[in-house]
């Protein structure tokens, strides 16, 4: 349960850089977790697709890494995407 809330953190923190930053697709995606953590790639592309699948699809990878954080913690390492035309 609490990592469907750091999931969605993580989702609105990268929507809020993808603005910032004027990215519309997203192609890779490096973040480090929490080593209690049950978040992994395949489980969080599903969710980010879910929330909106013109910025997340098949052709996005996500590399998730676990580091001795605080419990919930998720640190976004980079974002690579395509920008607005």
């Amino acid at each position: 349960m609490h990592d469907t809330h750091l999931i969605e953190k993580i989702y609105q923190s990268i929507v809020t850089l993808c603005k910032q930053n004027s990215i519309v697709k997203i192609n890779e995606i490096n973040i480090e977790v929490d080593e209690g953590s049950h978040i992994d790639g395949p489980h969080l592309l599903s969710h980010l697709k879910d929330r909106d699948s013109e910025m997340f699809g098949d052709w996005t990878v996500i590399n998730v890494e676990r580091k001795p954080y605080a419990k919930l913690t998720a640190v976004i390492k980079s974002i690579d995407g395509d920008g607005c035309e």
